[in-house]
């Protein structure tokens, strides 16, 4: 049995009053209303300061953490859905320990179930009840992009003071049907709930379309789903057989028997009310508004062959038989089907579509107020065009004559007028053709103006650029290639000539080796002092006098160890080997007008062959760097001492 609402009220609404702020951000106003599930307050943010309605949960959803896990899962996920036709939820949270609540739009406006109510019992226009189930279904389109509603019913189906129709309670519909919570629902709310939810399976899309075929029965007869049903073509003057059709091909019992998606729904329906009369302004005491896109139809033409609708007998079913179970007529109907070729199929432009602002002759003295004047006389929703490949409408002339001056509408359209079924291109209609006509000069002139100026413009930009860029690459490709060619040339012709005039002067006598090479009786000095051209020890490469004052162990004179070094004529054939590496040095010195007479390399070896620190007399300091530079790249042979002092020297005249 549901439960009594003020007693869920009472249970949901409990911890909360006006003046509670909620979820350290809404500031509770007043209580708004309550049903079996919920209890709605209107908050105002305090950060943005725009009005916020507060759905407080009942204990149903949950009255732990860990049972409302789920619930909080469904809101979330259904905050991630955007759509205008679908009421915003901002998220969900708890007050205190266990008071669960949805912060959601605030909509000012009517529910379905308070607004048929209010009728008793008198249908909506046909057009209306369209206007109201194509924005339900695209709603439903957007929702089905992460999953499905779950419980579609008039009570959350809302029709804004601006006249939107909006689809609420996303999230909280989905876990309603989980885990048997949908029992709390009146039955009169539980009759649009489709027969595999309350048999306990899973909501699905199909669901959806079952609530769709339930909302559209009561708006067409006005009458409960408890009640005994009745065919809406039996109770509704502007319903006719192929309705009823559709209305029970949604209510199969079998999800597989209906529609695969709700825009399937709203295109079916959209052919049998095209020519139905303008629903009246004050029929929802708004005008609902409709975008060009909720009428449009992407319905294939009917095949040459296809068979005739078929038609539901004008006899009610078995005063016993409810909406929510309708017996399926004799081979279920299929939407319906029209055996004359679908007059609205795209047509072919003409030649000439696409022609100048001469294509269709424009008269300076065109009165276009007599022309719509003409137009709108009578007028009623007859048109219906053809633009990628979608038929839209049906317009008034007026609305037509609005989307041609806007360009939405091009002379290479197909139109069909409905009360003739006449199908042609646009340019073919005469009463239509001034306003081709105007559109084409307008937009012939913006175009050429649009151009000049994109033209001038893009004219000195690209100009400009070409230039810039032009310049840029050759001069770079010029530098790049004349510095790489100059910088290759010059080290070439600076290796070449260093190599000559090192050879020549080697040759000619010029350098003098006056090398001797061995032992350097060498006294270890306090703080290890250094000469010009030794490297920084931090770099493990040292001065002579600073390796050679590093204690170490020296060997072992009876294993071959101690005095054992180096001879001054093996040091002397690696340093004559290594001369050519050293003359590097000599020629920038030389070109630096440099002496070089007097040259003495002191080199501390470790046992090993590896010269541990160097230690330059002679030259300028860029001079000695160089040659510390190539001597630590020496390796002489090794020798059992731990090291040894060796000194190598050359001179140039």
């Amino acid at each position: 049995m549901p439960a009594d609402p003020a007693t869920a009220q009472q249970a949901a609404g409990a911890a909360l009053g006006p003046e509670t702020l909620v979820g350290g951000r809404f500031l509770i106003e007043r209580s708004v209303r309550e049903d079996e599930l919920t209890a709605t307050w209107l908050a105002r943010d305090q950060k943005t300061k725009r009005a916020i309605s507060i759905r407080v949960l009942a204990d149903v959803f949950g009255a732990d953490k860990a049972s409302f896990t789920p619930v909080r899962d469904e809101i979330k996920a259904a905050a991630k859905i955007k759509h205008r036709s679908l009421v915003a939820t901002y998220g969900v949270g708890t007050h205190g320990t266990s008071t669960h609540f949805v912060a959601s739009e605030w909509v000012k406006g009517t529910n379905l179930r308070d607004f048929v109510a209010k009728r008793e019992g008198k249908p909506l226009s046909a057009r209306g009840v369209f206007n109201v189930v194509a924005h339900v279904c695209k709603a439903l389109d957007k929702a089905h992009e992460l999953g499905c509603h779950g419980a579609v019913r008039p009570s959350v189906v809302w029709v804004t003071k601006s006249g939107r129709v909006k689809l609420a309670d996303m999230g909280i519909a989905r876990a309603l049907t989980q885990g048997g919570r949908w029992q709390r629902l009146p039955e009169t709310e539980q009759a649009y709930l489709a027969p595999e939810v309350k048999s306990g399976g899973e909501a699905t899309a199909a669901s959806d379309i079952f609530g769709i075929g339930a909302l559209l029965y009561v708006l067409l007869t006005g009458r409960s789903p408890t009640d005994d049903f009745i065919a809406p073509s039996q109770s509704h003057p502007e319903a006719t057989p192929e309705v009823d059709a559709i209305l029970m091909k949604c209510l199969a019992a079998d999800p597989q028997q209906r529609f695969t998606t709700p825009h399937e729904v709203s295109d079916a329906l959209m052919p049998l009310v095209a020519g139905a009369p303008t629903a009246a302004a004050d029929e929802f005491d708004v005008d609902v508004e409709v975008d060009v896109d909720v009428a449009a139809s992407v319905a294939p033409p009917a095949p040459d062959n296809a068979p005739p609708p078929v038609a539901i007998p004008k006899a009610a079913p078995p005063p016993s038989v409810a909406l929510p179970q309708p017996p399926p007529p004799p081979g279920l109907p299929t939407p319906p089907q029209r055996a004359t070729p679908d007059p609205l199929a795209t047509a072919a432009p003409t030649p000439d579509a696409d022609s100048g602002p001469a294509a269709a002759p424009h008269r300076a003295d065109v009165d276009f107020g007599d022309i719509m004047a003409s137009l709108t006389k009578n007028d009623a929703p007859r048109w219906m065009a053809v633009k990628d490949g979608m038929d839209h409408g049906p317009f008034t002339a007026k609305e037509l004559v609005k989307l041609i001056v806007d360009g939405e509408v091009m002379a290479e359209h197909g139109v069909l007028n409905m009360d003739t079924n006449e199908r042609k291109p646009l340019a073919e209609y005469p009463e239509f053709s001034e306003f081709v006509a105007q559109y084409k000069l307008r937009k012939a002139e913006s175009d050429h103006q649009n151009a000049l100026e994109h033209s001038n413009k893009v004219e000195k930009r690209s100009n400009v650029a070409k230039f810039a860029i032009l310049s840029a690459g050759v001069a770079a490709i010029a530098l790049g290639g004349a510095g790489y060619l100059m910088n290759r040339n010059a080290a070439e012709k600076r290796k070449s000539a260093e190599e000559v005039d090192l050879a020549a002067m080697y040759e000619s006598g010029q350098v003098k080796i006056k090398g001797t090479a061995g032992i350097l009786k060498y006294k270890r000095r306090k703080g290890g002092g250094s000469s010009g051209g030794g490297a920084s020890s931090s770099t493990g490469f040292t001065s002579y006098e600073g390796a050679m004052n590093v204690a170490m162990e020296l060997g072992d004179a009876t294993k071959g160890g101690g005095e054992r070094q180096l001879t001054s004529r093996e040091v002397a054939g690696v340093m004559d080997r290594r001369l050519n590496s050293i003359y590097a040095c000599v020629g920038p010195e030389l070109r630096r007008g440099g002496g070089l007479r007097s040259v003495t390399i002191d080199m501390a070896i470790q046992g090993n062959g590896k010269v541990l620190g160097a230690s330059i007399k002679g030259g300028s300091g860029a001079f000695k760097k160089c040659v510390v530079g190539k001597v630590k790249r020496i390796k002489f042979p090794s020798f059992p001492a731990g090291r040894m002092g060796a000194r190598y020297s050359f001179g140039v005249d």
